[in-house]
């Protein structure tokens, strides 16, 4: 477990901005920066960063909070690879515990034992004595200088990988969760890869996580990848990201290919934002993932018939997000390593210019190879052309998409829709057997690896990240349940918890809520400003009991305290408080004076607690019988105080916009 000393130390040597702007453009606005959001798709920036509290804001999606927060939302990193990420980035050793230094959690065992592999096959190709790979490597135009760029190997097979990694300490456990060795028949652990070129593939950080293979010579497959792992999925990784992804960021575009060589032959030729899939068509977790990079991707496809399928099943993506796909189809059949061979970088650089849009190209396609003049042809023709629109069959542009088909076709646009709903009904029957069939054969292999379990198969004992308490967990009592109050209930192990009841609010309370949260991140920003006000802020009523730990914890403060000596003070008593002080608004928008800002907040605070005051004394004097006569007067006291209090606050702020009514 990462202990605070050192999520300290890497939270203060993280530059939010900085980490921020190594992908999003950041603009000043009064006190804080201003940028689109890299995590939901926007023309008008509603994310902003408070350089003074280090926090971070989108009025957008409503996420916040710090740089832990912001590394695994952009990331995809849990809360431990978040801290391990930012260390590494600053070049802090974290001191973990003992037994985690170890041995480490599966995922790291994995990456060590991978990171260890490709090691060992680079240095098969750079200095074993086969020439075979270093033959093929150099008639693909890399050299030693590629190989050892890409980190490229060599798997001799025959056991060298199992005994290698042996003598390194790793257990046969670990090598077979890594995919990097199998048992044969006879429970014999025997290498993986046998006689293949390799390419390893890297995450977004550098760390490796898999491998690629391809035969040298005759034979099939003629590439083997990586199974599925616990770090490993060929479904989200992209090959070569963790080169490109600076150069995505800088030309806001990504350029997708289909090969490891492709995607080496494009950075080799200064085309830096390249990427290839691996094994797989471009994904939803793809184009997700390229997104929060890109403002346009780009596929670039074989001149070849899969090249065109590939492109079709990609338009099931275009209305994901608001990234802008096109595609670009090679001429001749070339490959991209082929084309910068023959006609170089510069060439494919024009073509990347004038992709064309993804639904164009598709349509286009479809009407060079139908056949339009035959009935028959026409209706083979209106079929594919409705189940190549399918997965956008709920989208509001579907209408338009049918006035294309039908245009298309020399049909109109009604005859097309009739057959758009027959053709998604079939689809639709088609996808329920596909899947019963894959619950089918889902359910063989689970009864085959209970089989496996019962004949006595190792199981393999990590330390699990899972059992950490999620970073952004807020706990129950931060509301105010009382654990103690709830009934105990044992629950069996691995069973999955019952989600925590909602809080309900009223519309005065979320709107004091709001007001909480513009009042504390204008707090920590300017501590000092605050102080006249102490007395006043010990008359609210809080909604979020954090809040006033907070608000006490910056004011306890002594005077001159800068706001990122508040902050760590803060954090002291709330961990949660990075994701609380960053949504506040007012304080970067309002035009008025700090001082100004604040006492309508501490007015509009006031105003929403004596409301609620007063509610509820109205509320006890209609339903509570059992008051005598002089509670009932002092009642009405108070409550006659509380309405001259509420007049009074709100000629205060009168004249100026709710800016919580629709909290």
């Amino acid at each position: 477990m990462i202990s605070e000393e050192d999520k300290n130390r890497v939270r203060a040597a993280t530059d939010l901005v900085a980490l921020v702007q190594e992908t999003v453009p950041l603009k000043p606005r009064g006190q804080d920066l201003w940028g689109c959001c890299p995590f939901h798709g926007e023309k008008t920036p509603s994310f902003h960063v408070i350089p003074a509290t280090q926090v971070w804001h989108c009025f957008g999606c409503g996420e916040g909070g710090d740089c832990f927060t912001y590394v695994m939302r952009r990331e995809n990193l849990s809360f431990p690879e978040a801290v391990r990420y930012l260390a590494d980035r600053a070049g802090i050793e974290l001191e973990e515990e003992a037994h985690q230094a170890r041995r480490g959690t599966k995922r790291s065992r994995i990456i060590d034992v991978c990171e260890e592999t490709s090691n060992f096959y680079h240095m098969q190709l750079m200095r074993g004595r086969d020439a075979r790979p270093r033959s093929y490597f150099s008639s693909r135009h890399m050299g030693s200088d590629v190989c050892r760029k890409y980190r490229l190997g060599y798997a001799p097979g025959r056991g060298a990988l199992v005994a290698h990694l042996s003598a390194q300490g790793f257990t046969a456990q670990e090598m077979i969760d890594a995919n990097v060795a199998v048992r044969r028949n006879g429970g014999n652990l025997a290498d993986r890869f046998y006689e293949r070129v390799m390419f390893p593939i890297f995450d977004e950080r550098g760390a490796c996580v898999a491998f690629g293979g391809r035969i040298m010579g005759d034979g099939q497959p003629k590439y083997l990848n990586t199974a599925e792992t616990a770090v490993f999925h060929k479904k989200k990784n992209l090959y070569a990201f963790n080169w490109a992804k600076e150069h995505i960021v800088a030309e806001a575009q990504a350029v997708v290919v289909e090969g490891y060589t492709d995607a080496i032959a494009c950075h080799e030729a200064g085309i830096g934002n390249v990427v290839a899939t691996l094994g797989t068509a471009l994904t939803e977790y793809h184009v997700k993932t390229l997104s929060r990079f890109a403002k346009q991707i780009v596929y670039l496809f074989d001149g070849d018939a899969a090249g065109q399928k590939a492109a079709e099943r990609a338009i099931q993506f275009i209305e994901q997000s608001t990234v802008d796909l096109r595609c670009v189809v090679l001429p001749d059949g070339m490959d991209p390593m082929e084309f910068i061979t023959a006609r170089g970088g510069d060439a494919l650089r024009a073509l990347l210019a004038e992709a064309e849009p993804l639904m164009d190209f598709v349509f286009r396609k479809l009407e060079e190879r139908s056949d339009t003049v035959t009935p028959g042809g026409r209706a083979a023709a209106l079929d594919e052309a409705c189940r190549l629109i399918y997965p956008l069959r709920a989208s509001y542009l579907v209408d338009s998409y049918y006035m294309q088909i039908a245009d298309l076709l020399g049909l109109d646009a009604e005859t097309v829709r009739s057959a758009a709903q027959r053709v998604f009904r079939t689809v639709q029957g088609e996808e329920a057997t596909a899947r019963r069939r894959e619950q089918a054969r889902d359910a063989a292999r689970g009864q085959r690896a209970g089989a496996m379990r019962g004949a006595g198969e190792p199981a393999a004992t990590y330390a699990d990240e899972a059992d950490e308490v999620p970073y952004d967990y807020i706990p129950d009592d931060a509301h105010g349940f009382d654990d103690a109050a709830a009934p105990a209930q044992a629950a069996a192990p691995g069973a999955m918890a019952a989600p925590a009841a909602p809080v309900v609010l009223t519309d005065l309370e979320r709107r004091a809520l709001a007001c909480e949260r513009e009042l504390l991140t204008l707090l920590t920003s300017s501590p000092d400003a605050f102080r006249p006000f102490a007395e006043r802020i010990t008359e609210i009523d809080w909604i979020d009991p954090r809040h006033e730990s907070i608000a006490w914890a910056v004011l306890a403060t002594p005077a001159g305290t800068s706001a990122a000596d508040a902050m760590q003070a803060v954090l002291a008593v709330c961990p949660e408080a990075p994701q609380l002080v960053s949504s506040g608004l007012v304080s970067s928008t309002s035009t008025h004076p700090t001082d100004v800002t604040i006492e309508f907040l501490m007015n509009t605070l006031e105003l929403y607690t004596v409301q609620r005051r007063l509610r509820a004394v109205q509320a006890r004097l209609r339903q509570d019988r059992s008051l005598d006569r002089a509670q009932r007067r002092e009642l009405t006291i108070q409550a006659t105080q509380f309405a001259a209090r509420q007049r009074e606050l709100q000629k205060a702020v009168s004249g100026i916009a709710d800016p919580f009514a629709g909290a």
